[in-house]
């Protein structure tokens, strides 16, 4: 399904979204990349935007647990509902990547590209009609 453009939760998503791009390219985000297992023990703004990937994450995860309410196995709409009728019937597999975590995750990073790429490519797109009419 699609989010509407005025929807709050969609528009929150897209904050969240921009910020942890905003955090990925400036320097803090570069050394949090290369010595996380450092700085998660030092203040600083990267605290800030791993709250920011939790949001996002417990955004797709609501998305998730509202599909399983309503998943119909004989007509998936979607990317989610044909990982989670995966996910039944890998049940009995110990080894199977077919998890709630990796839908969350994987889900998250659709979203996440998608959102991403679209907006840049439009947004360098407008850049470059101005500069070029």
């Amino acid at each position: 399904s699609r989010f509407d453009y005025e929807d709050p939760e969609y528009i929150a998503l897209l904050n969240n979204i921009n910020a942890a791009l905003r955090f990925t390219n400036s320097t803090c985000g570069l050394l949090f990349s290369s010595f996380s297992q450092v700085m998660i023990y030092l203040p600083g703004p990267h605290h800030a935007e791993m709250r920011n990937l939790e949001k996002i994450y417990r955004a797709v995860a609501e998305r998730v647990k509202l599909h399983q309410e309503t998943l119909d196995p004989s007509s998936p709409r979607d990317y989610i509902d044909c990982f989670l009728i995966k996910m039944n019937q890998e049940k009995q597999n110990p080894n199977t990547e077919f998890h709630l975590e990796n839908l969350i995750v994987a889900s998250s990073n659709l979203f996440f590209a998608g959102t991403e790429t679209v907006s840049t490519t439009m947004r360098y797109g407008i850049l470059i009609l101005l500069r070029y009419p």
